[in-house]
C-alpha cells in the first residue's frame, strides 16, 4: 500500500478502500467485540426496562409523576450500578476492537494482510495499556460533564438570585453554551483517546508514555484542527447510523426488544469497523507526516506511483537515491528528533563509501551532497 500524508477526504477514501477489500475480516473482529456488548445491554434491559422507563417518566414529566412511589435509577443505587457497568463493559469493548483494527492496519502497511487472530492477538498482549487508557478516558469524560453542568448551573443560580429579567436568556445562553462545551470535550476524548489507544497497540508503549506521546502529535496548532474535524466526521457518522436504529424503535419495533437488540447489533458491526479504520488512518497519517514512519527500512524502498527510478551512483544504489530524496523534501515537516534520527540512518551506511572529506560532514549535509 502506497504511504503518503493524506488529506480528510483522502482519509475517509483509503478508510472505504479498506473497509471494502477487507470487509469479512473487518466485520468479524468488530462482533467479537459488538455481540458480547449487545447480548449483556439486551439482558439488563430486559431486566431492569420498568425502572429505565419509570426514571424516563420522572425526567420528561417531573411535575406529573410522584416519584416518592417509583423505582428509578435514582433511588436504585444497584440497579443505577449495573446499567454503569454495562456501559463501561462497552466502552472497553469498544476499545479493543479498536486496537485490534489498528494492529491490522499495521500489518497492512508493512505489506501484511489482516488477520482475525494475528489483530487481536496485538491488541490482547497490550490490555493493561488499554484498560488504562479508557479508564483516563472515563474519568476525563467524567470531568467534561461535571464542568459542563457548573458551567449550566452557575449562570442561573447567578440570574435567579438577581431575580433579573434576562433570566430566560441567561438560561437559553448557558444551555447551549454548555452542549458545545460538552460536544468539544467529547471530540477531544475520542480524538486524544482513538490514537492513544493505536499508539500503544502499534507501538508498544506504556499508557502513560501513549497519552503524552498523542498529546504532543495533536495538541499543536498545525494537527489540533484536522483532529477535531475527523473525530467530528467520525461522530457525526456514527450518530446518523444510531438514528435510524432509534427511528424504527419509534416507529414500534421497541415493543419487540430481542428484534430492536439485533438491528442495533447490526448496525454497530457494519459501522464500527468503518468509523474505526477512520481514526486509525488518521493516526498512521499523522504519524506519516511528523515522523516520517514510511521512511522506515522496508517501507521506503515502495516507490510513490508517479515517482521516476533514479540510477545508481558511485555511492549510492537508486532505491537509496529515491529514500535520500524523499527524506530531503519531508525533512521540514518532521519532529527534530524524528529528523536526527533518520537522517543519521540514512547516512551512516554510505559514510564509509565517500571520500574522507565528506565523511566529516554532519548527516543532513552528507546526505544533501549525496
Amino acid at each position: 500500500m502506497e504511504l503518503r500524508p493524506l488529506d480528510l477526504g483522502k482519509i475517509f477514501e483509503r478508510a472505504v478502500a479498506l473497509y471494502c477489500a477487507n470487509f469479512l475480516v473487518l466485520v468479524a473482529i468488530a462482533a467479537a467485540s459488538v455481540v458480547p456488548v449487545s447480548l449483556v445491554q439486551y439482558l439488563v434491559l430486559l431486566r431492569e426496562r420498568p425502572v429505565i422507563d419509570a426514571t424516563l417518566n420522572v425526567l420528561q414529566h417531573p411535575g406529573h409523576v410522584q416519584t416518592e412511589h417509583a423505582t428509578t435509577l435514582f433511588n436504585s443505587p444497584t440497579i443505577l450500578a449495573v446499567v454503569l457497568a454495562s456501559a463501561v463493559f462497552g466502552y472497553y469493548m469498544l476499545a479493543f476492537a479498536v486496537g485490534a483494527f489498528a494492529a491490522g492496519v499495521g500489518r497492512l502497511y508493512s505489506g501484511g494482510t489482516i488477520r482475525f487472530a494475528d489483530a487481536y492477538d496485538a491488541v490482547l498482549r497490550r490490555w493493561p495499556a488499554v484498560v488504562a487508557i479508557v479508564g483516563f478516558a472515563i474519568l476525563a469524560l467524567v470531568a467534561a460533564y461535571t464542568c459542563a453542568v457548573l458551567l449550566l448551573a452557575i449562570p442561573i443560580v447567578g440570574a435567579a438570585a438577581l431575580a433579573t429579567q434576562w433570566f430566560s436568556a441567561v438560561v437559553a445562553f448557558a444551555a447551549t453554551t454548555m452542549v458545545f462545551a460538552i460536544a468539544f470535550a467529547l471530540l477531544c476524548i475520542l480524538a486524544i483517546g482513538a490514537c492513544a489507544l493505536c499508539t500503544a497497540v502499534v507501538e508498544s508503549t506504556p499508557a502513560t508514555w501513549a497519552i503524552r506521546l498523542t498529546a504532543a502529535r495533536i495538541l499543536n496548532r498545525g494537527e489540533f484542527g484536522r483532529a477535531m474535524l475527523c473525530a467530528f466526521g467520525v461522530a457525526a457518522i456514527g450518530l446518523l447510523a444510531s438514528t435510524v436504529v432509534d427511528a424504527a424503535a419509534f416507529i414500534g419495533l421497541a415493543r419487540w426488544q430481542g428484534a430492536y437488540a439485533t438491528l442495533d447489533a447490526a448496525q454497530r458491526i457494519l459501522v464500527v469497523p468503518f468509523l474505526s479504520l477512520v481514526l486509525v488512518v488518521y493516526y498512521f497519517d499523522v504519524r506519516l507526516r511528523y515522523e516520517g514512519f514510511d521512511l522506515d527500512a522496508g517501507r521506503a524502498l515502495a516507490p510513490a506511483q508517479d515517482e521516476p527510478l533514479y540510477a545508481p551512483t558511485a555511492y549510492l544504489s537508486g532505491e537509496e537515491r529515491a529514500v535520500i530524496k524523499r527524506f530531503l523534501e519531508r525533512r521540514d515537516a518532521l519532529t527534530p528528533s524524528r529528523r536526527r534520527e533518520i537522517a543519521a540512518r540514512l547516512a551512516t551506511p554510505v559514510r564509509t563509501r565517500v571520500p574522507s572529506e565528506l565523511q566529516t560532514l554532519d548527516d543532513e549535509p552528507l546526505l544533501e551532497r549525496l
